[in-house]
């Protein structure tokens, strides 16, 4: 089986994927799992996953503010409570991870995922098992959450972890509901699947306040039946920008990972000529940033400008009456992709919309043959 995570970092200002084969199975979605979860979006902030985020959020390394939002209420009463701990072994030994490599933090975060609470105890889902094992060319080959599950115990029961859990649930459940009220998963999700011939049962969103600009995101499969795990950072309003343009930034960036899990599979039918284009690196890459250094191959450099090229085109359908608007998303989206070091993503995008806004079925799939002929003239 496969296993591949696409991960957006605005640290580094990059996109990236590895896939990692492994002959365990990842994960089991039984009838029940199934029949609970066809057809649903599922907002969470897992209790599992938070006790991750909030140990590296006491870290050495966890002081970086693209890694940790500290922005929050929350996060000084997580440093409040919990630093008193930070000397606990778990604590070092995950700063020493992210010493060793940044990717720790979605490989811890992403493997939470497949335990929960008995107690204090920590026990596995049996759903997912080994759901991250890599991103970019980093990988793991065993899961840190078994290898430091004694350490996490000891955390947990040492701090009263739970406590601290079920006494900020109010708060989690009011930040799941802005995900209701503004995220638009849903019609995201429509959007998607009537421009792809490519249908995802399950969409779950794993959130944390905690989460600075480090995102993730990928598509399982078992039993014919596909759930993307989306790991996210809460709503945000910035109150200098006006509430339609936060609302469009909001969706921006759940559908810039959302969109990877849909152009992947069209991309890979299409590998020979994107390669044969975009191998000429000069042309599309800053090769200055060092952040392009994590797209070390064609497919994956041409997939970034079109994954961020299509929240355009969404904008457009949806957003499209309010000319100021789609102005703002326009240049929003131009300058983040010229800031990540993709020169070309100003011209790129207006040759997609003008080739979206003449098609007749509106297929993404069939701009790829054109859009693909445009690239190779410049």
């Amino acid at each position: 089986m496969k296993n591949k995570i696409t991960a957006a970092i605005t640290l580094l200002c990059l996109a990236f994927s590895t896939p990692v084969s492994s002959q365990e199975k990842e994960l089991n979605f039984d009838k029940s799992y199934i029949k609970a979860n066809d057809k649903k979006t599922t907002i969470e902030i897992n209790e599992m996953q938070e006790l991750v985020y909030i140990i590296l959020s006491i870290t050495e390394n966890g002081k970086n503010p693209n890694m940790v939002n500290q922005k929050t209420d929350y996060y000084k009463d997580v440093q409040q409570y919990f630093t008193p701990y930070a000397t606990l072994p778990v604590v070092q030994k995950f700063n020493s991870l992210l010493t060793e490599n940044i990717i720790n933090y979605f490989i811890l975060a992403g493997n939470a995922y497949g335990f929960k609470f008995d107690q204090n105890k920590i026990v596995p889902t049996q759903v997912y098992n080994f759901p991250a094992k890599g991103v970019g060319k980093f990988e793991v080959k065993v899961n840190p959450i078994l290898t430091y599950i004694k350490d996490l115990e000891e955390f947990v029961e040492r701090s009263n972890y739970r406590k601290f859990y079920h006494e900020h649930l109010p708060y989690y459940n009011s930040l799941k509901k802005d995900y209701v009220k503004f995220a638009s998963i849903a019609l995201q999700k429509k959007w998607l699947e009537n421009r792809f011939n490519y249908k995802i049962n399950s969409y779950r969103v794993l959130t944390s306040p905690l989460i600075g600009g480090m995102n993730a995101t990928h598509t399982f499969e078992d039993n014919q039946f596909k759930e993307i795990l989306l790991f996210l950072p809460t709503i945000k309003q910035d109150q200098k920008l006006s509430e339609q343009l936060n609302h469009a930034i909001n969706i921006r960036i759940i559908f810039t990972e959302i969109d990877h899990n849909y152009v992947g599979p069209v991309s890979e039918k299409f590998k020979e000529k994107i390669n044969s284009i975009f191998n000429d690196r000069a042309k599309w890459v800053n090769g200055a940033n060092k952040s392009t250094d994590h797209y070390p191959n064609p497919i994956k450099v041409y997939d970034e400008y079109l994954t961020w090229g299509l929240f355009i085109l969404y904008a457009h359908d949806n957003f499209g009456s309010d000319k100021e608007l789609m102005n703002q998303i326009t240049e929003n989206i131009n300058s983040m992709m010229a800031k990540k070091g993709f020169p070309k993503a100003k011209e790129f995008n207006e040759e997609l919309l003008s080739l979206y806004q003449s098609a007749k079925d509106k297929k993404i799939e069939n701009l790829y043959t054109q859009l693909l002929d445009w690239s190779s003239k410049q």
